[in-house]
């Protein structure tokens, strides 16, 4: 069984934008025409099992990723190139385990999501005269 795994930083709320690869037998032809049929996945938010749902993501642009959905599909015109996207709606470490059983490949995912910035909440305050 091959695993490949890599991490990324994110923000709350950014959608995550990422490839998934899988090859045949030789290592290095890809596999075409997977779909959600021949794959499935696994999404863990500080260690617990999410619910998430693995869906179609070939008619969903990047800004209607919604949480609670692992979208992927074939990328249109790259034959076994795979898109893979999601939107963490919360901080925390999350992993993202997609397995193509047949082919015995996991792509396995880590991301560090942090919230946004808090605002400066200072005392001075410019004022132009």
């Amino acid at each position: 069984m091959t695993i490949l795994s890599r991490g990324r930083y994110l923000r709350v709320n950014q959608t995550v934008v990422a490839q998934a690869d899988f090859f045949q037998v030789d290592g290095y032809t890809r596999v075409a025409g997977l779909t959600l049929v021949n794959l499935s996945s696994k999404l863990f938010f500080d260690n617990a099992l999410q619910p998430w749902v693995l869906a179609n993501g070939a008619t969903v642009p990047d800004g209607l990723v919604t949480a609670g959905h692992v979208y992927i599909h074939e990328i249109v015109g790259a034959p076994g190139h795979y898109s893979l996207r999601f939107r963490p709606n919360v901080a925390g470490y999350w992993r993202l385990l997609l397995t193509y059983a047949a082919g015995q490949q996991i792509v396995a995912q880590d991301y560090d999501v942090t919230a946004e910035p808090q605002a400066l909440q200072g005392t001075l305050k410019t004022s132009f005269v």
